[in-house]
């Protein structure tokens, strides 16, 4: 007769096996999560840091075509004098208006680029920034837009030009310049003039008003003549009134003939 302890222990040995088992497949089976998680946060940076890296390269090449496009607008030499920000700010007013399908362009000739473009504190707005004002040009040749930015890229005036292409240059705040009359005062500010074949104008902005106004510019010629002018008819004016004075004092000074009694007479038998 077997001894009831013996069986006791063989069946308490007999469970560790499957106990064991049992926790090496958890084993098993947590490394194997561990593993596939770990493989699927590799391919996820992997596939992330690809993703980012085309991306980033896709940006570098846009900048780059962004660049390139931003020079072909200022294709001479004399834009130079731009900065890349505010050449940035105009191209931006191009592709917003849609004027890069070539409706507007900036002049390709050398000797009239120069004086397309001008810089200063047209608002006269204290801060050391310059505002730009710049004419572009229409594909027809012959009209033409000035528009004013400030160094933010801010639309400040836009004015067109049917026919017309102008230059202009900038001045300083106390130059003198015709405003309200035919007399030469200081500009309250800096300022633009604008010139055609036809007319130049001074461009300034008024601060009590919030607006920008033009003042048309006169030539020596255009003085010459308004004085020739005035003084031609002043001389009119002097001679029309001795003239009038003469004829009153001939009036005045008339001695009717003496008449006898007879001649009335005779005339009144008439």
């Amino acid at each position: 007769m077997e001894n009831l302890n013996d069986k006791t222990e063989t069946g308490h040995n007999s469970f560790e096996p499957q106990k064991k088992s049992n926790k090496k497949l958890i084993l098993i089976i947590i490394s194997i999560i561990a593993l596939v998680i770990a493989l699927g946060i590799g391919i996820f940076f992997f596939v992330y840091k690809k993703t980012q890296d085309y991306k980033n390269e896709q940006i570098e090449l846009s900048a780059e075509e962004r660049v390139a496009a931003i020079n072909s607008l200022f294709s001479v030499s004399e834009f130079d004098a731009i900065p890349d920000n505010y050449k940035a700010h105009i191209y931006d007013f191009m592709e917003y208006n849609n004027f890069l399908d070539g409706t507007y362009f900036l002049t390709k000739i050398s000797d009239r680029a120069k004086n397309v473009f001008a810089f200063g504190d047209f608002t006269n707005d204290d801060n050391e920034e310059d505002d730009l004002a710049i004419i572009i040009e229409s594909n027809d040749f012959k009209s033409s837009k000035l528009v004013v930015f400030n160094h933010k890229g801010e639309l400040l005036y836009i004015e067109d030009y049917e026919y017309d292409l102008p230059t202009i240059n900038s001045y300083k705040v106390g130059s003198k310049i015709y405003m309200d009359e035919l007399k030469l005062v200081p500009s309250p500010c800096d300022g633009l003039i604008i010139k055609t074949q036809y007319f130049k104008k001074a461009l300034v902005y008024d601060k009590k008003d919030k607006k920008f106004n033009t003042y048309h510019q006169y030539t020596q010629e255009e003085i010459d003549a308004i004085k020739n002018e005035e003084d031609y008819n002043e001389e009119d004016y002097d001679e029309e009134v001795v003239g009038e004075a003469q004829v009153d004092v001939t009036k005045t000074m008339e001695v009717t003939p003496y008449k006898s009694e007879d001649d009335f007479k005779i005339q009144e038998v008439k």
